[in-house]
């Protein structure tokens, strides 16, 4: 059988391929844990349960030939990213903390992708407790990008995006409040789905050494479960997986209508991509601006000029501030006053350490005022998608940049445009804005800059609409020309 095209047909043609018999669920684990030893500069699958699931692939080949009942991911190999518990599989958060650490259950969104018949091979890479815009930590190390192996995938589901883009897994199921999952799939080129927040169960993280007893029962402000992919179509299969209760377990399933629009000619796109807050990369700005006027070359209805409200400051801050109340409120008293000191000490030198200060402070009655503005300025951005399907943004104002460990994310400063610029919030900025707002967006990638390193447009859609991001991302990289293959030897393209 060759093999050669597999590891980067998207997992919907994948799956299409298991049922005509093409090959084997076997045949097909096998050709990604061979990529993952012959490219172990990428370091995205740090942990592998290779034994077990190629016993789970046998048996999904079995009940496949002889017939039996399949579910919709039925054989297909996945992997998951190290913060959600897989039963029986470590699962460390990245932390040395956890080294041994092997939960008895799977995460409620593991456990939905195995009982439609997805095999659990792998673990992909983070930062340790995902904290860090790049994916490395002492216990596991770098994730590498694979279209230039000096250059960082992103975080914090960095090794999620670099083993689907570098042919590794099928699908990977990563996590995103700022951007984890978004940032990443835009550096790595490939497609990755911050759905509308609460839709997906995020019950079942790793939990965090000195957590509170019943801490993972909470749902987090913010934050959500999401699929990374090579094709659009995959993450509109996953979100029906992932939005599907197990029958055993009860639970409502969310109403996500189907997108308006199934032509380019229907689409109405509000571009913006630019904001008096902050500057793009020229060189990505100009990868933007040809995908848009690819889309319009087909058809579609492209808007410029027009700025959503709030603006890109308050939103941002009210990211960070909601932001740093969650994370505060999900730690343990240790954990907390250890947090809060440190951004204590902080605050004089970084902006962003004294607003997550004050965000570590604030009383219900703050929080909630804060949260009031959110519902209402929700409200205002619900009024824009009356006139528009989707705003397009940048995903991160520049392409992936070269691994920087040097100091904590909150101190790391970049070079852009010869200026010096923060991590936090520079590189968050885009994704930070939609997602306290819990909006939809998929990152989709839109092509090369002249650098040679890809570029993800943000994709962002009304309240439940997820399905409309997903749909007008694949017209979007239909006009933009397509999923790219990276290189693969580690070198810029």
């Amino acid at each position: 059988m060759d093999t050669g095209p597999i590891e980067f047909a998207t997992a919907t043609q994948t799956l299409a391929g298991l049922r005509r018999g093409e090959f084997t669920s076997v045949e097909l684990l096998r050709t990604y844990l061979d990529r993952i030893e012959a490219r172990p500069w990428v370091n995205a699958i740090v942990t592998l349960d290779a034994d077990r699931a190629l016993a789970e692939a046998r048996r999904a080949d079995e009940i496949r030939d002889a017939g039996g009942p399949t579910g919709p991911l039925h054989g297909l190999p996945i992997t998951v990213k190290h913060d959600q518990k897989v039963r029986g599989v470590l699962s460390t958060y990245g932390s040395e903390s956890l080294r041994d650490y092997v939960p008895e259950d799977d995460a409620e969104a593991v456990a939905r992708l195995r009982g439609a018949g997805a095999i659990v091979f792998g673990r992909s890479n983070l930062p340790e407790f995902a904290t860090d815009g790049q994916a490395y930590n002492s216990l596991h190390g770098t994730t590498r990008n694979p279209w230039d192996r000096e250059r960082t995938t992103g975080g914090s589901s960095g090794g999620s995006a670099a083993a689907v883009a570098a042919g590794m897994t099928a699908l990977d199921i990563g996590s995103d409040m700022g951007g984890s999952i978004r940032i990443p799939a835009a550096w790595c080129g490939v497609f990755g789905l911050k759905p509308t927040w609460g839709v997906v169960p995020v019950q079942g993280a790793v939990p965090h050494p000195g957590e509170p007893e019943g801490a993972g029962l909470t749902v987090p402000d913010i934050a959500v479960c999401g699929p990374l992919a090579r094709g659009a179509d995959d993450l509109d299969l996953a979100l029906t997986v992932l939005t599907t209760p197990r029958d055993d377990h009860g639970g409502l399933r969310p109403h996500l209508p189907r997108a308006p629009f199934t032509a380019h000619r229907e689409l109405r796109v509000l571009a913006w991509f630019d904001d008096p807050v902050t500057e793009v990369d020229p060189a990505t700005r100009e990868v933007l601006h040809t995908a848009c006027r690819a889309l319009e070359a087909d058809g579609a209805r492209v808007t410029y000029g027009v700025l959503p409200p709030g603006g890109l400051d308050r939103l941002e801050e009210l990211f960070e501030l909601l932001f740093m109340a969650d994370v505060g409120g999900g730690a343990g008293d240790a954990g907390f006053q250890e947090l809060r000191g440190a951004m204590r000490l902080l605050r004089t030198e970084s902006p962003m350490a004294g607003l997550h200060h004050r965000a570590l402070g604030l009383t219900h009655r703050e929080w909630l005022a804060l949260h009031r503005e959110r519902l209402m300025l929700l409200r205002a951005w619900q009024g824009l998608f009356d006139d528009h399907d989707v705003v397009v943004t940048p995903t991160v104002l520049t392409t992936a940049l070269p691994h920087d460990h040097s100091e904590p994310v909150w101190a790391r400063r970049f070079e852009l445009n010869g200026e010096r610029h923060p991590w936090r919030p520079a590189l968050t900025r885009w994704c930070g804005a939609v997602g306290v707002l819990g909006l939809p967006a998929v990152s989709t990638p839109v092509g090369l800059d002249r650098h040679g390193l890809p570029v993800g447009m943000q994709v962002v859609a009304a309240p439940y609409r997820d399905r409309s991001a997903i749909a007008a991302a694949r017209l979007i990289s239909e006009s933009a020309g397509g999923y790219a293959v990276p290189p693969l030897d580690g070198t810029p393209a």
